[in-house]
């Protein structure tokens, strides 16, 4: 029995036929695919607000940086350059540049619809707190928010979110630099003010700025010397009627005599260089020029005897005698025999010889045998530069180095202008040695380095020109002193050619060191900005450093004035101080 059963059943199973199953599939495919139109759509979403906020970030760090490079013209210019350079990155629509000529009004429409969504803030940077705290009072660092609120959905709309926002923000700080000043204090740092100049300057010129130098000096008193070089006067003896003594005075004009009594005159009697005399009597008058005539014609003089009155009887046959031979006859007549002189460099008779000498400077500005205040100082700046031979010579506005003194006063002024704890070192070249010398460290207390530059003079410590030598100092400084984390640069500065290398005047050995340490300097990422001041000054090698180091040269001619100078040095040192490096902080 249960055998037939099981064997029914088996028969059942084995003709029952499956049952068909067509479009299950089809619905399981729609809605997946549903599903998948979804997900797809929530990704296109979500891909485009990151990209849009990837373009937002981008666009605010450029406006932050921009808007940073103008913190040190003004706060309006800051807020201008941030709108321009989210004007220039848009976000949210196409990327094609456009006409310059448009960006005015793309930036009165970006104000329009945007003014209330672009927040600036201007402030402080705190690098060890990493804080930002606003300040409008010389800010150093700029922060700057952008929200866009409305930036439309691809799909999100379907699920009623037709909108979504976007906001960024980006603050840039002026990174702290580490500044060597390297100065030339050779002694052609006074050349624009000495007659050499006369030429390249108005004679006018350079002798308006001896008159400063003079009165920078006092103006001093020294015997019967006024500031304005003019011959030299000889005064006789007072007069004295009892012994029929007249007052006579000679002015001595190298070539000629003017003499003047005041009794007439019956002789002059001159002596030449060469030992000739020649006499002019029968006179009348009191008073008279007297030169050689005939085959004396041109001769100095170096002696001159005058009779008038009854002066015979006291002085001899030719009456009263002035001499003009010697430089101790100069000093006398000039009223210096008592005076000391006020410097180690130098001397009275060492002035009237230099004053004295055909073919100098002096002679070619027309003051041979004139002495004054004028050709004074010109002795000193020329002969006696250096501070141990002429201690006031840092007093004095000699040209080019009082262009550099007041324009690296006004390069202080301008790194001060906005606290970004910059720091500043001072390298001066040539030191005693020839070499260069650190004269302060690097120091945030920049008045010091305006101090010490104030208190130098051209030839301080040396004559001739070590460029080479003030370069390698400062990258000395900077490789031993310099924070890892600042902007380090030097600001090298030089009149003239580099003439000195290893104790001697060597114009290829001092080239040679300039490049190699030009070629130092690049290798440490050290950017050497230079300045060269006048027309003598050796353009070429500084554009080189300039350009070696990825630098800036800038060229200071100067002028038919020194005024021109001083303007193109402080133009230059306004821009070096102006170029902040920028840092995105956060």
């Amino acid at each position: 029995m249960s055998t037939l059963l099981t064997g029914s059943m088996d028969n059942r199973t084995k003709d029952r036929k499956p049952r068909p199953r067509r479009g299950n599939v089809i619905v399981l495919a729609a809605f997946l695919m549903v599903f998948m139109m979804f997900m797809i759509a929530c990704a296109v979403d979500v891909g485009y607000i990151y990209v849009m906020r990837a373009q937002l970030q981008r666009a605010v760090d450029a406006a932050a940086l921009a808007g940073g490079q103008d913190l040190v013209n003004s706060l309006d210019a800051a807020q201008a350059k941030t709108t321009e350079y989210l004007v220039r990155n848009p976000v949210g629509s196409s990327m094609t540049a456009f006409n310059e000529d448009e960006l005015a009004a793309k930036i009165a429409t970006f104000q329009a619809e945007h003014g209330g969504d672009l927040e600036v803030v201007y402030g402080d940077w705190n690098t060890s707190s990493m804080s930002f705290t606003p300040s409008q009072s010389s800010p150093s660092s700029l922060q700057v928010t952008m929200t866009y609120p409305n930036l439309p959905f691809f799909f999100g709309r379907v699920l009623g979110h037709e909108h979504f926002s976007i906001t960024a923000s980006s603050t840039a700080m002026f990174q702290p630099r580490d500044i060597v000043l390297v100065l030339d204090f050779s002694a052609s740092m006074n050349d624009d003010s000495a007659f050499n100049a006369i030429g390249k300057l108005p004679q006018a010129t350079v002798e308006a700025s001896l008159q400063n130098c003079w009165n920078d000096l006092g103006p001093p008193a020294y015997g019967d010397m006024g500031f304005t070089p003019a011959w030299v006067v000889a005064d006789g003896v007072p007069q004295n009627d009892a012994a029929q003594l007249p007052h006579i005075t000679v002015e001595y004009q190298q070539t000629s005599a003017y003499v003047t009594s005041t009794h007439s005159l019956t002789s002059v009697r001159l002596t030449f260089s060469d030992s000739a005399t020649q006499t002019f009597s029968g006179l009348s008058g009191t008073t008279g020029t007297f030169s050689g005539t005939s085959g004396n014609v041109g001769k100095r003089i170096t002696r001159v005897q005058v009779r008038s009155w009854g002066n015979n009887n006291t002085f001899g046959t030719n009456g009263e005698s002035f001499y003009f031979s010697s430089d101790s006859d100069f000093v006398t007549h000039l009223g210096l025999s008592g005076v000391a002189y006020p410097y180690a460099g130098g001397s009275w008779t060492g002035f009237v010889a230099y004053v004295r000498t055909s073919g100098s400077s002096n002679d070619t500005a027309g003051y041979r045998y004139k002495f004054g205040g004028m050709n004074l100082v010109e002795y000193w700046i020329e002969k006696y530069p250096s501070n141990a031979k002429f201690a006031d010579g840092w007093k004095i506005r000699a040209e080019p180095a009082y262009a550099v003194k007041d324009s690296t006063a006004v390069f202080m002024d301008f790194i001060q202008a906005i606290d970004t704890n910059d720091r500043v070192a001072l390298v001066i070249y040539d030191a005693a040695d020839g070499n260069a010398i650190l004269e302060h460290a690097l120091t945030t207390d920049l008045p010091a380095i305006s101090n010490i530059v104030n208190h130098r003079q051209a030839g301080h410590y040396h004559d001739y020109t070590n460029i080479g030598a003030g370069m390698q100092k400062a990258i000395e400084t900077l490789n031993a002193s310099a924070r890892p984390n600042s902007c380090k640069s030097i600001v090298l500065m030089t009149d003239g050619l580099a003439n000195w290398n290893n104790g001697s005047y060597n114009l290829s050995a001092a080239a040679s060191h300039v490049s190699s340490e030009a070629a130092q300097a690049a290798a440490k990422k050290y950017k050497i900005f230079t300045l060269s001041v006048g027309v003598e000054a050796d353009t070429a090698t500084m554009q080189s450093v300039a350009d070696t180091t990825e630098g800036k040269h800038y060229n200071i001619p100067g002028g038919t004035n020194y005024t021109t100078m001083h303007n193109q040095l402080k133009a230059a040192f306004k821009e070096i101080a102006n170029a902040r490096p920028l840092l995105l902080v956060k």
